[in-house]
């Protein structure tokens, strides 16, 4: 068993697929087949069940998951931590709304007490985000929702949900300062994409008031908060929205926010990191300061 071979099963089991598993790491079909073929025979035991119509893990490859994915980061960790390089890397995952509005400002104090480090940092939506988190490629991660698993969510700031809409004749004369959510959302209404965590709030919102997205009349669904605000200021549609994401281009003019009346929702973001020996020290030091930052709710 070497580190190929369990590179090779994890790209596997993430992309639940040997012919996409090839191509993201750039080798062959048979290659990664081979790769697979030979951890089964040295472990005695079956990995993945396939057919030509269904990809399932069994439940001892399930189990060598887990341990491949904690060995790689402890590979990664000690060619980071023991090269003489003096450079650190943290490598960073953050959806639309935390990457815009909160990421910057830490980052910015945090290499203040770290100017040895380097981030790299991965925009993507939130799903996206916490399975790169879960399977190791992300140190830690910001988003806007949780889900089970073996991840560790800590809160570390809050926003109200806001409708915004655009700053035109139309929607003034129409609306004014105030407005019934449910006349809101007749307009057309542009929407997050699915893996998001403004998407999951807007489900949820939708839920309390018995309706679906069937009921909406959906003309765009966006995958980064900032352009989907610039669709709503150039007026595309309204969209539910985190207040922070909005507020400046409110301030200046461009923009129209509705508070939801009784149904006003808060939404969390979350810090996202798995514990374990495998977490580098960059990682535990930013943890640290983000945490410090929450704590002061300076975020």
């Amino acid at each position: 068993m070497d580190f190929r071979q369990l590179e090779a099963f994890i790209a596997t089991v993430d992309h639940q697929s040997f012919s996409a598993a090839a191509e993201a790491l750039y080798l062959s079909q048979p290659t990664i087949s081979s790769y697979i073929h030979s951890l089964e025979r040295e472990l005695n035991t079956q990995l993945i069940r396939r057919t030509t119509k269904k990809f399932e893990v069994t439940v001892n490859g399930q189990q060598l998951y887990e341990y491949a994915v904690a060995l790689l980061r402890l590979q990664q960790k000690a060619i980071t931590e023991l090269s003489n390089t003096g450079v650190k890397e943290l490598h960073i995952g953050t959806s639309s709304v935390p990457g815009q509005c909160i990421l910057p400002r830490v980052l910015a104090g945090y290499r203040k007490e770290a100017p040895e480090v380097n981030a790299l940092v991965t925009h993507s939506d939130s799903m996206d985000i916490i399975q790169q988190v879960q399977n190791g490629t992300l140190d830690v991660g910001l988003v806007g929702r949780k889900v089970e698993g073996n991840c560790v969510f800590e809160t570390i700031a809050t926003d109200e949900l806001v409708i915004a809409a655009p700053n035109n004749a139309y929607f003034r004369e129409k609306y004014g300062d105030s407005a019934e959510l449910k006349e809101l959302l007749r307009e057309p209404f542009i929407m997050r994409t699915e893996q998001s965590g403004t998407q999951y709030e807007a489900e949820q919102l939708l839920q309390k008031l018995g309706l679906s997205e069937k009921d909406l009349q959906i003309v765009a669904k966006v995958n980064d908060a900032h352009a989907l605000q610039n669709y709503v200021i150039q007026g595309l549609g309204v969209s539910l929205v985190s207040h922070r994401m909005v507020r400046a281009e409110a301030q200046r003019g461009k923009l129209l926010v509705f508070p939801l009346g009784d149904y006003a929702r808060q939404r969390n973001f979350y810090l996202v990191f798995q514990e374990g020996p495998y977490l580098p020290k960059s990682a535990i030091a930013f943890i640290r300061y983000i945490r410090e930052l929450s704590h002061k709710k300076d975020l």
